[in-house]
Parts: C-alpha cells; sequence; structure tokens
C-alpha cells in the first residue's frame, strides 16, 4: 500500500516529517504613513517620484523652488506632531538635461556628457579636457562654486609581446576584436563577444603560443567589447605594447566621481580619445513649460508608491481635482488608500475659500485657505501661499500615527496671511468643508481637520483622521489576509481566516507608543468584535465590527452654582 504525505506519495516504508510555519507568518503592520508633495522645482527628473530622507538631500537635487520650500518645510512641520521619515517630491515640470559632445581628433563624438540633473541651470555645468603630465588626460568640471578635477585619468589594461620566430608581428584593436599578425601567419581574431573581459583576452593570447600577455592596473574584470582603445598595427615585436583603455577610463571617471553633475556615455565603435578643449559649457537645459497634463502626469507617477497623503504645491482648482481624483482612484481602484491636503493661493476670501471646498466636496481631501509666514533659505521673512500651509498640515499628518487628529496642534511658522476670528469665521469655515487655521494664544494652531465632505457628518468622511485610521486598518487586514489567496477552500482556511484578522486587529488597537492606536476600545465595548469568515465556491468573505478612533472636538464643562449658606456664632 502507500500513503499521500506532503504532496508526495510514499510507498516504501518510512519515517517522514512535514512543517506547518503558516503561524509563523509575521504580525507586524506593514503600511506606511508616508507624504508625496508635487510641484515644480529646478531640479529634479521630471514626472518621477523621488525619495529624500533629509532636508539637505532634497536641496541638493531640487535646487530651488516652491516644492523644494514645501519638502524643506514638511521636515519640521510642527513641535506637536514628528516629521516624516521620507517626503517623496515629484517635480512636474517637463524639463530637458543639458548635454555636451566631446570630440576626437577625427570631430568625431567620443564621450556624450548628459547633465545628471534636469533644468535651465545645468546649463552652467562646464567641462574642460587637458592632456594629463604623465598619460591619459586631466578633466575639470564645474558647476558655480563647486569644482572637480581629476589628473592623469587613463588605464592600462595589458602589455603583449610577441616573442615567436616571425620577424614581425602587429597587433590591431577594433570595437569588436582584437586582431594579432605574426610574419605571413595567418591572422589570429579574438572576438570580444566570446572573449568579455581583459583577463580572458589576456589568457586566450597567452594559449596562442609565440605571445607573452599580462594584466595590468587590475584590469582583470573590465571589460572589452567597445571598451579599449584602438590601435591599428601596432608593433608588437621589437618591445612591448601596453594596450590602453584610457577612454574609457576618463567615462569612468565622470560616471564615479562627477556624477552628481554629469554622466558619460561612449558612442558604439569609438575608441579614440578627445580632444582637449578649454572649459565648455553645457547647453540644452530647460525647465519646461508646465501645463495641466504635466501635472497629471506627475500624478500618474505617484501611483504604484506607497504613500498616504499628498499636497500640491500649487493653488490652481484644476490641479486640485486632479489631485482629488488621483487619491479616489489609488484608494479605490489601486487599493493604496491615500488622502490629500490641499491649498489655494495668496489674498483667498472665506468666500472664495468656501466656494471652493464645495465644488471638491470630497471624503478624502481637505483645503486649506490661509497663508503663512516662514523664513526663507537666504534669512528673509517671506509670505507663503495657503497650498504651502497645506503642505506643513500633510507632513503632521505623515509625522503622527495614523489616526491623530491635526485639530489644536501649532504650525511652524512665524505668522498667518491673516487672522480668524473664532468662532465668528471659524464656525462658517467649518460648516462649509474648510480647513481653518488661526492664531491663538498658544501658537498658530489648525482649527478643526476636516474634509470638504458636505454630505452628512459621519466621522470618518467628515475627519481626516478618522477616515486614515479606518484606511490604515482596512488596508493592513487586506494585505495580511492576501497570504490566503491561493491556498485551498476548506475549515482550515476559515480558522487561519479569522486567526489572521484578530491578529492584526490586536495590533491595530495596541495603545500609544507600543502601537499606533488605530481602534479604541475598553471590555465594556471593545475595539473591535464579531469577526466572522464563510467560504462560497472560491470566494472567501471576512465581516468584523471595528472602533476607529475620533477625534476629542469638544471638552463641555457643566458649573453647578449655588447659594452660600451657613450660619455663624460669636
Amino acid at each position: 500500500m502507500a500513503v499521500f504525505f506532503n504532496g508526495q506519495r510514499l510507498v516504501t516504508p518510512v519515517t517522514a516529517s512535514a512543517v506547518n510555519d503558516d503561524a509563523m507568518q509575521s504580525q507586524n503592520l506593514t503600511v506606511g504613513n508616508a507624504l508625496a508633495i508635487v510641484g515644480k522645482a529646478t531640479g529634479g527628473k521630471p514626472k518621477t517620484a523621488l525619495a529624500f530622507g533629509s532636508p539637505e538631500q532634497a536641496r541638493r537635487v531640487l535646487r530651488s523652488g516652491e516644492l523644494l520650500d514645501a519638502v524643506m518645510a514638511a521636515f519640521d512641520p510642527s513641535d506637536d506632531t514628528g516629521a516624516p521619515s521620507t517626503v517623496y517630491a515629484v517635480r512636474v515640470n517637463p524639463a530637458l538635461q543639458a548635454s555636451l559632445a566631446l570630440k576626437g581628433a577625427a570631430n568625431a563624438t567620443v564621450i556624450n556628457l548628459t547633465s545628471a540633473n534636469y533644468g535651465l541651470s545645468d546649463n552652467q555645468i562646464k567641462v574642460k579636457v587637458e592632456t594629463g603630465a604623465l598619460s591619459g588626460k586631466t578633466i575639470s568640471v564645474a558647476y558655480g562654486t563647486d569644482y572637480l578635477h581629476g589628473d592623469n585619468i587613463g588605464r592600462a589594461a595589458f602589455s603583449v609581446q610577441y616573442t615567436g620566430a616571425e620577424a614581425t608581428a602587429k597587433l590591431s584593436v577594433a570595437a569588436d576584436k582584437l586582431t594579432l599578425t605574426a610574419g605571413a601567419t595567418p591572422a589570429v581574431e579574438i572576438a570580444f563577444a566570446d572573449f568579455a573581459t581583459v583577463a580572458s583576452v589576456v589568457d586566450k593570447i597567452n594559449s596562442l603560443g609565440g605571445y607573452t600577455a599580462e594584466v595590468l592596473e587590475r584590469s582583470d574584470n573590465q571589460a572589452t567589447l567597445n571598451g579599449l582603445d584602438f590601435v591599428t598595427d601596432q608593433d608588437v615585436k621589437t618591445a612591448v605594447y601596453t594596450v590602453r583603455a584610457d577612454l574609457q577610463a576618463i567615462i569612468d571617471w565622470f560616471n564615479n566621481v562627477a556624477f552628481e553633475y554629469v554622466t558619460a556615455a561612449r558612442p558604439d565603435a569609438v575608441g579614440t580619445l578627445p580632444v582637449n578643449v578649454p572649459y565648455t559649457f553645457l547647453t540644452g537645459g530647460t525647465d519646461g513649460n508646465t501645463i495641466t497634463t504635466d501635472w497629471y502626469d506627475g500624478l500618474v507617477a505617484l501611483q504604484n508608491r506607497d504613500v498616504q497623503w499628498v499636497a500640491a504645491a500649487t493653488g490652481d482648482a484644476a490641479i486640485h481635482a486632479l489631485v482629488d481624483t488621483h487619491v479616489d482612484f489609488a484608494s479605490g481602484t489601486l487599493r493604496r488608500e491615500r488622502r490629500a491636503i490641499l491649498g489655494t493661493g495668496l489674498a483667498t476670501t472665506d468666500a472664495q475659500a468656501l466656494s471652493a471646498a464645495k465644488a471638491l466636496n470630497s471624503k478624502r481631501t481637505s483645503l486649506v485657505h490661509i497663508g503663512h509666514y516662514k523664513y526663507a533659505i537666504n534669512g528673509k521673512l517671506e509670505l507663503r501661499p495657503a497650498y504651502m500651509t497645506a503642505a506643513l498640515i500633510a507632513a503632521g499628518f505623515a509625522g503622527s500615527n495614523p489616526g491623530t487628529p491635526l485639530t489644536n496642534k501649532s504650525l511652524k511658522v512665524q505668522g498667518l496671511e491673516r487672522d480668524l476670528l473664532n468662532p465668528t469665521d471659524t464656525d462658517e469655515l467649518l460648516l462649509g468643508g474648510v480647513l481653518p487655521v488661526e492664531n491663538t494664544d498658544s501658537g498658530y494652531k489648525v482649527t478643526q481637520s476636516i474634509t470638504t465632505w458636505l454630505g452628512d457628518e459621519k466621522y470618518n468622511n467628515r475627519e481626516q483622521s478618522c477616515g486614515a485610521a479606518l484606511d490604515f486598518t482596512v488596508r493592513n487586514v487586506r494585505e495580511a489576509l492576501d497570504v490566503l489567496r491561493g491556498t485551498k477552500s476548506n475549515p482550515i482556511l476559515l480558522s487561519r481566516a479569522i486567526a489572521t484578522a484578530k491578529s492584526t486587529l490586536t495590533e491595530l488597537a495596541r495603545e500609544e507608543p507600543q502601537g499606533p492606536g488605530v481602534l479604541a476600545g475598553d471590555d465594556a465595548s471593545p475595539a473591535f468584535r464579531n469577526i466572522t469568515a464563510s467560504i462560497e465556491g472560491d470566494v472567501l468573505r471576512v465581516q468584523f465590527e471595528c472602533s476607529p478612533v475620533i477625534p476629542n472636538n469638544y471638552i463641555l464643562v457643566t458649573v453647578y452654582a449655588r447659594p452660600y449658606s451657613g450660619s455663624a456664632t460669636a
């Protein structure tokens, strides 16, 4: 007889074992709380989500512009919240790179230089080529006050000498092969497609008999195909000849030393050095003329990034509509839940803000209409539009545990564009879906972190923090259960589904600081309950109740006054 065990049919008697590690699945939460800002800058690759972990890193890449200002501020939004560990920036300018072609003696391009960054300012990069004092070339790259210099850039690849009986021996190097000719004997061709490294070519030469070759300067793994300097009919009989890779060494220097400024590419079938040139500027870099479709393309670049908060450095209502559509699409179709904090331009009246919020009327998007004063990099106090205030608020959300409201949280600003009256102005704004910020005795604060939604008063639709807590819960449970997709539908699957959902919900309900605390409850009213699972055909259904945290917006104090009564005696 036979037995079926662990996917195998066992015939011969045996003691077999299997390990079931289903319970070893990590219970850690997998969803982050990241921020992305979309806007214009003078640096950075366009329409690409660039991740920054520090303000200095962002400054070197983005260079200047409102996108950089917003990213810089996002790393320090408030004393009442943390800051995002990573901020994604998407530059929407359709910028182009600058370039420079270095020519050889025959006026053919031997090196194509392209600016590493994108934009008009890259036309300020300049390059100088000189003869090396000892060998190769000396290269200088300058950008503003930054300066890079390399002396005697070159590389000896390997040496060759013919020691056989023929009276003459010659060597030629082309892009795809090396040719050896000794006297009247047939030429030997070594194809670089077959011998891709210097070490393999040297081994081949030494195997021919009558030749001695040696790898030089640790060039063993250097590529040979279009990687060596060209030479034609070079004598290798009367003296040792050194095959060089100076051109490739120059290209490697650009790509390894000057990579922050330029990248270098070698055209096919080129093997001669560039001629000397004085400082020559790169050309062709532009910032481009940004139109609405560029903002759309920038948002498309964010679709596959795992971000939970989006801000846009613009007050354009058309772009706001695009961002709102983006967060809805990402949250629904892409199953990457996210929310947006947007802002208007300068001098926005309350009436204009109410109209703009009504036009959005979104469960996932907030609108800010008060700008703020903040010190610029040059030390001057400048007035920034409300969309920059919105970026600060978005950063505060991304720097806090999911579910934390920004209500009553201070912003790190030096003043507001204008002061709102509480409650005269703030009541009307809150009822109309505008997120107000106000000047209080204890700082410049968010009045209430609401969305623009006017359809109902559900906490998860109206309060950004409550909606974010629910988003965080839903996605974590969904991703935890996804490991069960593709398993067999049986009673064990039901047990695993319930256990997986329960462990994830338990972690979501773990109080701060040990956990995110996005679900709230106690013994009388638990944070989650009634987890059920059912299978119908190939469909597994999991249901549960949960209580996402709700902000405490109102504190009501009742004082019972009563007259004093007492008696006294002398």
